[in-house]
């Protein structure tokens, strides 16, 4: 009896050391694979991640490359609000470099062409050869981006030495998403060339030389000489008068009848009273007139 109760009492602890060796597999096995799959999807993220710092590296050192050679372009478009920024920019040309050029800018058209757009304007104005040469210069060789299409020059009417000008230039904005610098953002100089002075082209080859003129000794300024026939007033005599016509001589000569509006010597006779018997003339010496009344035996 004993050695059976002994059995069992083995039996039943082989029994539950084995049950309690069967949940314990199970749970590490459960425990197993679940870390193995965590592991399974931590390394497929590890390969994923590695997989997107590779690219990031590559699109990083593309970024890189493709802003050095932004920034060594030599031209360059921007994101500006147009056409304002083209007319500041303009101004801010001819400020910062002393152009004395007086300007109109006028937008002509406006073209959308996929991720920038492009507008034509047009600059008329005046100033000197050399200005206006600076300007164009300016707008060749900084290095925002505009294209001159054409260039027309002439003469102004007066010999002043300005030009009338104009000219039609075409300028380029991008969206702002695509620009990638805001180098630009704040307008300043970039080419710091010194511009020589250009012959105008305008300007004759051959310049007249100015002639000395040698002053004259001006003398005492003379009357004209009298013509024959002519009576001088200031020394003629009244003989008689009529109602329509006075006699009158000078010195030696003989009588000489004149009629209201006849000519005398430096002037003429203007009117005549028969009733006072005197002549009144008007004559002209070196620009200044002057009145003679004659009566027959006076003068004043």
């Amino acid at each position: 009896m004993f050695a059976i109760r002994n059995s069992l009492t083995l039996a039943i602890l082989w029994i539950l050391l084995f049950l309690s060796g069967i949940f314990w597999y199970i749970k590490k096995t459960g425990k197993l694979v679940k870390v193995a799959k965590e592991q399974n999807i931590s390394s497929n993220q590890l390969k994923t991640s590695q997989i997107q710092i590779k690219r990031l590296t590559e699109i990083e050192k593309k970024h890189d490359e493709l802003r050095a050679q932004w920034l060594n372009l030599p031209k360059k478009i921007i994101s500006a609000d147009e056409p304002s920024f083209s007319l500041s920019y303009i101004n801010w040309i001819m400020s910062k470099n002393n152009l004395n050029i007086d300007f109109d800018f006028v937008l002509n058209a406006t073209k959308e062409l996929g991720n920038y757009t492009k507008f034509v304007y047009t600059i008329t104005g005046e100033g000197t050869y050399n200005d206006i040469y600076k300007l164009i210069w300016y707008l060749t060789y900084e290095p925002i981006l505009y294209e001159i299409n054409t260039i027309n020059l002439r003469r102004t009417k007066e010999d002043s030495g300005l030009l009338k000008f104009s000219i039609k230039l075409q300028g380029f904005t991008v969206d702002s998403q695509l620009e990638i610098s805001d180098e630009f953002t704040d307008l300043r100089a970039t080419n710091q060339s010194i511009i020589r002075m250009q012959n105008d082209i305008f300007s004759p080859l051959v310049k007249p030389k100015p002639v000395i003129v040698k002053a004259q000794k001006i003398g005492k300024p003379k009357l004209p000489p009298k013509l024959p026939g002519q009576i001088n007033v200031e020394k003629a005599t009244l003989k008689a008068v009529t109602r329509n016509s006075i006699y009158i001589t000078e010195g030696k000569s003989g009588l000489v009848e004149l009629k209201v509006g006849d000519p005398v010597y430096l002037g003429r006779l203007v009117r005549i009273n028969q009733k006072t018997n005197v002549a009144e003339f008007v004559i002209s010496k070196f620009g200044k007139t002057q009145r003679i009344v004659v009566g027959i035996d006076y003068r004043k």
